[in-house]
């Protein structure tokens, strides 16, 4: 579950400006299965309550915004390092998105991603990193994107883990409105095992750059179950 909101956007030379608040409640359950050794199933589900108050006129939407399912499949090792393909295909629900896009119900992506996983050790502190770079396919005119996610984690005690995750999304052209946007995200959480194959993740994110995009602050709350 995140919590976000906005009242400034990024203009087309990565300049801040004001805009109408923005917030938004999304509850997102979304799970793994492994299939098999080498492939792995991946679902997501979305709902999302949001709000936009544009000088006391408030316009609201609530609903189901988006159901995204597909696979990794494991390729190798080199080097310590453990090498994946993923790919997602994803049916937009929402009515009115509020990315730049302007993505509405009825859309479909379909995204192809490299995932590269390494775990190491830093000052005798058990560490991860998990590095994800995609493409992904936007249908209807909108312009398809390039998607880096990079994610350090290292647990500083048996029971708890510390994340941190940059989020990044550039669009390979412009929008129909001439918009050539791309945003970047900063994240960070803390993940306690509350009991064995149970654990909480509290943590913070925010939007750190972008061009033709809302600059987004946010609270997560999330639990993990192991099954």
């Amino acid at each position: 579950m995140t919590h976000t909101t906005a009242d400034e956007r990024y203009d087309t030379d990565g300049k801040k400006q004001w805009k109408p608040r923005y917030t938004k409640l999304e509850i997102a359950p979304y799970a793994e299965y492994g299939l098999t050794r080498r492939l792995t199933l991946v679902g997501e589900v979305a709902w999302v309550s949001d709000e936009t108050d544009f000088f006391g006129i408030k316009f609201e939407e609530r609903g189901l915004t988006r159901i995204k399912a597909g696979g990794r499949l494991a390729i190798g090792t080199w080097n310590e390092a453990h090498f994946s393909l993923q790919s997602l295909a994803t049916v937009h629900l929402a009515h009115a998105a509020n990315d730049p896009a302007a993505t509405k119900s009825g859309d479909a992506d379909a995204e192809l991603a490299l995932v590269v996983a390494q775990n190491d050790t830093l000052l005798g502190i058990d560490t991860f990193s998990v590095q994800e770079i995609g493409y992904r396919y936007r249908d209807r005119d909108r312009p398809d994107e390039v998607r880096a996610d990079l994610t350090f984690g290292l647990k500083p005690w048996p029971d708890t883990m510390l994340l941190v995750r940059s989020l990044n999304t550039v669009a390979t052209k412009s929008t129909a409105a001439g918009a050539s946007y791309q945003s970047g995200k900063l994240a960070l959480s803390l993940v306690y095992d509350i009991v064995p194959g149970c654990a909480l993740e509290a943590g913070i994110e925010r939007s750190v750059f972008g061009r033709d995009a809302i600059a987004e602050k946010g609270l997560r709350l999330a639990v993990w179950y192991r099954f």
